[in-house]
């Protein structure tokens, strides 16, 4: 990997009479302030300045490198001690740096092309020939560099090529998944015995046969009837008396309109940023709002282009995950490894997630309803939690009379957003667990159970610290509602005498309202 730039320093005035110590200063950096942090026999690696010459007040630079001190950094490494040259001998000052012409080459074997890589930010050419990628930045100032948007580019840049690399050889780049977890993901580690299934069609056609559910406008959303609304308290009553109250969570109310800054830390938008809504709040801007009704009132037709001058950027996501607001809660907060863990739990209301194509019936929706249990403690007390968020589903399902399997998760959420990462980030041996329920005459079940434990993820990620600098983790277990209705429907049907006795003893007698034309009974 190499690194050429030319680069500019400017000084607050002109001093020709400082060539000679500039010569010497440049010269003595070589061997101090650019080979700092370098092992020995790797000095070819670091920085080197090439050649510098002053035109006026400015000094133009030319540096190469290889991955040691890397030319950009040995750049700005020269802007302090050279302030300290020039500022008492010659009462000049440093007042900025640029780059103009920055360039980089490093190694693609068996790699002929790198889609993506010319999009990337502050790229501005990108080719592959003869085994190598070379790369042309745009021109950085000063505060590009010392935000390390070029070492960003530079991880991403090696990501793509080892996507590419393994595209060409006919195999998939190693998932992060697969990398930190000790188990193979997949693997199912735990399965009930086996049970009748006493329906055989298909849950949601039959739920709007029989008027339980009703399609609504909205991509993936529906209406949810009075039976299926009885069913689905008296799951989430189980759910909560059996897993949720035993393990001691305390219920908050957890906010579901979650700003972009708060996404960003939790590193989902680079893991998922095409599977959330986004919202915008409203300018103010009476006159285009007055100009918006007129048109709406005369053509019956909502004008989307005036909507669009009349909001404001997208400022929020709709809750994908649900957890989001327990690591917000804890930012930069100090807590004591005597009193972890931390046990909330939320469910107050609809988490959303964007399938694009892949909404289909209720068991892949758009909008859905979940118990989130979100924890905070030591390595082994969040892992222990998890486990037994774990071992009480697979009770209350054999409880329930449902036909299960637990697998390794393929998936954490949370990894999405460190495929090209910056920061040490401890991960536990398994991130995740997914529990679920069998459907007829499928191979795959539908999940009702996500058990994670994040490691330092969301702690790094939130500042968020314990008194005597001891490790402590997060974890989450989301509980998906409408996914064990679903399940249930699937093994169980609609034909309420038949249902297991611990379901059968709590539903209470729904009143449904009369309507001429609905549901439309074949």
């Amino acid at each position: 990997m190499k690194f050429r730039l030319k680069g500019m320093i400017k000084l607050s005035r002109e001093v020709p009479e400082a060539e000679e110590d500039l010569e010497r200063f440049f010269k003595e950096a070589e061997e101090d302030i650019l080979r700092r942090g370098v092992p020995g026999g790797q000095e070819e690696e670091a920085s080197h300045v090439k050649s510098w010459k002053l035109e006026g007040d400015r000094i133009i630079i030319e540096m190469e490198s290889g991955r040691r001190v890397r030319a950009h950094e040995g750049l700005l490494r020269l802007k302090k001690p050279l302030g300290q040259l020039l500022g008492p001998g010659y009462r000049a000052g440093v007042r900025g740096m640029s780059v103009e012409d920055y360039a980089l080459e490093m190694d693609a074997p068996g790699v002929s092309e790198i889609p993506g890589l010319g999009e990337l930010p502050f790229v501005e050419e990108a080719m592959v020939a003869d085994g190598k990628i070379r790369v042309k930045f745009s021109p950085l100032g000063e505060s590009e560099l010392r935000r390390h948007v070029v070492d960003r580019v530079v991880k991403h840049a090696i990501s793509l090529v080892e996507s590419s690399a393994g595209a060409a050889e006919g195999t998939e780049k190693e998932d992060l998944t697969v990398k930190v977890t000790k188990a193979t993901p997949g693997e199912i580690v735990a399965r009930s015995r086996e049970r009748e299934f006493l329906f055989h069609g298909e849950p949601t056609e039959e739920a709007v046969r029989l008027g339980w559910v009703k399609k609504f406008p909205g991509r993936g959303q529906w209406f949810y009837g009075p039976q299926i609304t009885a069913l689905h308290r008296v799951l989430e009553d189980i759910l909560i008396e059996g897993i949720v109250k035993p393990l001691g969570f305390v219920e908050c109310l957890f906010p579901k309109l979650i700003p972009l800054d708060v996404m960003n830390k939790m590193r989902y938008l680079e893991g998922l940023p095409e599977g959330m809504y986004y919202c915008c709040a409203p300018r103010r801007d009476p006159e285009t709002f007055e100009r918006f009704k007129n048109e709406l009132v005369i053509n019956r037709e909502v004008p989307m282009e005036l909507l669009k001058k009349g909001i404001k950027d997208p400022g929020y996501v709709i809750a994908p995950a649900q957890c989001e607001p327990f690591y917000q809660f804890l930012s930069h907060e100090v807590v004591s490894a005597e009193d972890l863990p931390i046990k909330f739990f939320d469910r107050s209301g609809w988490t959303y997630r964007w399938e694009a194509g892949g909404a289909k019936g209720l068991d892949r929706v758009h909008e859905f309803q979940r118990i989130e249990l979100v924890w905070l403690g030591t390595p082994g007390q969040t892992e222990e939690i998890r486990d037994r968020t774990v071992e009480l589903s697979h009770e209350l399902a054999d409880e329930l009379e449902l036909e299960w399997y637990t697998e390794v998760g393929d998936d954490p959420f949370y990894l999405e957003g460190r495929r090209v990462e910056e920061r040490g980030i401890e991960f536990p041996d398994v991130p995740k667990y997914e529990m679920r329920l069998s459907l007829p005459g499928r191979d795959k079940g539908v999940a009702v159970v996500s058990a994670n434990v994040h490691g330092t993820h969301f702690i790094e990620g939130f500042s968020i610290r314990e008194a005597r600098n001891r490790k402590i983790w997060t974890g989450c277990t989301g509980i998906g509602l409408s996914r064990w209705i679903y399940g249930f429907l699937a093994q169980k049907g609609f034909d309420t005498e038949r249902w297991p006795e611990a379901v059968r003893k709590r539903m209470e007698r729904v009143e449904v309202p009369r309507i001429l034309t609905w549901p439309r009974m074949e």
